[in-house]
């Protein structure tokens, strides 16, 4: 279940990124690489390009052009009889001679043409902007008009081009709609009941480089091209040559290079003409196939029962299967999310990683904890059987001898015998002495039967003897615990007066005892010198923190926690708090 809900949480973050835009810059670098692997599309015939190109301007002149050059041309295309001809230069302002624009626009009515419309600004003082048509007469002679702004919104490279395009106000074919209506024979006025391409923006699908015939304007004009290679074709005339305005726009396909408004005009015709654009996943199918993905590959790569070497074989076996699967959808013309699915299956499998560390951490921290209890439990054991051993044992035997020395004392009448005598009754009391010290402090008399309560005055008070120091227990609220938890509490207590007493240069330590009907908590405080704590969310590291480190483990064994709020200079506190297990009976 948790590995469920972690791949779901997984792929929903991705999800979100992905539909926020986040993720878009890395897409489209795998479009670039999908494009670099796909085989180039077929040639298209339908589409010629004539090309205003460097051999032309070295012949004819650059740009502007005599438009009786342009006529000339128009009608040694219009021979060929091709369906139609765009025309992707602009003619908005008069010729110098009214003839040009005469000769112009006789040459326009013989043939069908489509002619551009472009935007610009209305004047310098004015962030405006306003259509700029052809010249009345050119539009009149035009079977259409078409608008030759790539898309809505300036981008850095060519990835869309909208069909319609919403011209200050007004609804007008794009320039590559506008010529494929024409080719066909349709009214293209949108919106329309009948309208045969999409709307919206729409990604361009490109084929590799240069699929569409190109022929020079100097090879036109002077007859060298055939007839039979424009005929019912549509042709389009352009500028090609490097440094023309619209001749260098970076698209999607490396493969192409900077390509010229009028290539890019072909590439869209041949996209509209087989309703070739790409096509994207909508958002809902991006959040279904998420979570697909988060019930079926997810959740067996966040698995941490499955093995490094399984998990790793199930993200590569994905992986690749996606990678491949959408390389064949993108040559089929379907883009299909790479990035945040390849994101998704890396995150499952370093969850599945970490989450078997974390199972692994918790399975070592749960065998310390058992061999701390089970330790300790030992500890106490050893402690009573000592105990048990010294008071019936050695205790009683010199017990037994120190009478017998007494008795030998009354009897004995030899002053070099009674002194001996004296002397081994003081060793054996001086030893009796020692083992009831020594079973003191194996488990001390208060606390065995007294209890922790009344153990810890008595260890505070013996710790002020040694020190000299104000040690003092408080007592606010204690029901007694197993024998085996008070126990290990009052050693976890004696060990951290120890440590307060040697190290914190403390002149007052003070030890509170509390209780709530779930924990039992016991505070030990100084005013000593403080110091910076470790984290204790692990075992504290290092031999300084030596103490700590048995103090936390023990904590740990009873299912306990330890703090310690302390900084340099404002004195240490350490607070051990356990659950609750009452003592039976």
């Amino acid at each position: 279940m948790r590995a469920v809900f972690l791949a779901f949480a997984i792929c929903a973050g991705w999800t979100a990124l992905t539909l926020l835009g986040a993720l878009e810059p890395l897409e489209r670098l795998s479009v670039r690489a999908r494009y670099m692997l796909t085989p180039l599309g077929r040639d298209t015939d339908d589409v010629v390009v004539v090309a205003i190109d460097e051999r032309s301007l070295a012949r004819y002149g650059q740009m502007p052009w005599d438009r009786r050059l342009f006529a000339q041309l128009v009608d040694h295309i219009g021979r060929a009889r091709p369906s139609v001809i765009g025309i992707d230069v602009a003619f908005n302002e008069p010729a110098r001679q009214p003839a040009e624009d005469r000769s112009l626009a006789q040459a326009l009515s013989r043939v069908p043409t489509v002619l551009p419309i472009f935007l610009a600004y209305a004047d310098a003082a004015r962030l405006e902007m306003r259509a700029v048509e052809p010249l009345p007469v050119f539009g009149a002679a035009a079977v259409a008009l078409g608008s030759v702004q790539l898309a809505s919104h300036v981008q850095t490279e060519v990835w869309e081009l909208e069909p319609f395009q919403n011209v200050v106000g007004h609804w007008v074919p794009a320039f590559p709609t506008a010529v494929l209506g024409a080719h066909r024979g349709s009214a293209v006025s949108p919106p329309s009941p009948h309208f045969p391409w999409r709307t919206g923006p729409q990604l361009f699908h490109f084929q590799g480089p240069r699929r569409h015939p190109l022929v020079s304007a100097v090879d036109v004009l002077e007859g060298q091209v055939s007839p039979s290679a424009l005929t019912g074709r549509m042709v389009l005339l352009g500028a090609t040559a490097t440094g023309l305005p619209d001749t260098n726009f970076a698209v999607a396909d490396p493969r192409m290079g900077p390509l010229s408004g009028v290539e890019l005009a072909a590439c869209a015709i041949d996209n509209l003409a087989r309703d070739g654009f790409l096509q994207r996943l909508a958002p809902l199918a991006i959040a279904l196939l998420m979570l697909a993905l988060a019930l079926g590959p997810g959740r067996v790569l966040t698995r941490g029962s499955d093995g490094p070497a399984r998990r790793t074989l199930w993200l590569l076996l994905a992986a690749a299967a996606w990678s491949v699967l959408s390389l064949i959808a993108f040559r089929d013309g379907v883009w299909l999310e790479v990035v945040p699915v390849l994101g998704a299956l890396a995150s499952c499998h370093l969850a599945g990683v970490w989450g078997e560390r974390a199972d692994l951490l918790e399975h070592r921290n749960q065998l310390l904890a058992r061999y701390g209890s089970d330790l300790a439990a030992e500890a106490q054991r050893q402690r009573a059987r000592i105990e048990g051993e010294l008071h019936d044992g050695i205790q009683q035997q010199l017990v037994v001898i120190g009478r017998e020395v007494r008795r030998l004392l009354k009897r004995s009448e030899t002053t070099d015998l009674t002194d001996r005598l004296q002397f081994l009754a003081a060793q054996t009391e001086e030893a009796q002495g020692e083992i009831k010290r020594l079973r003191g402090d194996l488990l001390p008399p208060a606390l065995r039967h007294g209890g922790l309560a009344e153990a810890l005055p008595v260890l505070a008070l013996q710790h002020a003897q040694r020190s000299g120091l104000d040690v003092r227990a408080e007592l606010a609220s204690w029901e007694p615990l197993p024998e085996a938890r008070e126990v290990e509490l009052y050693w976890l207590v004696n060990e951290a007066l120890t440590n307060a007493l040697k190290h914190a240069a403390a002149s007052r330590v003070r030890i509170r005892l509390d209780q709530s009907p779930q924990t039992a908590i016991i505070e030990v405080s100084d005013d000593g010198q403080g110091f910076t704590p470790p984290d204790l969310s692990i075992p504290p590291p290092g031999i300084e923190h030596s103490g700590l480190h048995r103090m936390w483990l023990r904590m740990r064994s009873h299912h306990g926690d330890l703090a310690v709020h302390s900084r340099p200079g404002a004195g240490t506190t350490l607070r051990f708090t356990l659950p609750v297990e009452r003592r039976e009976g």
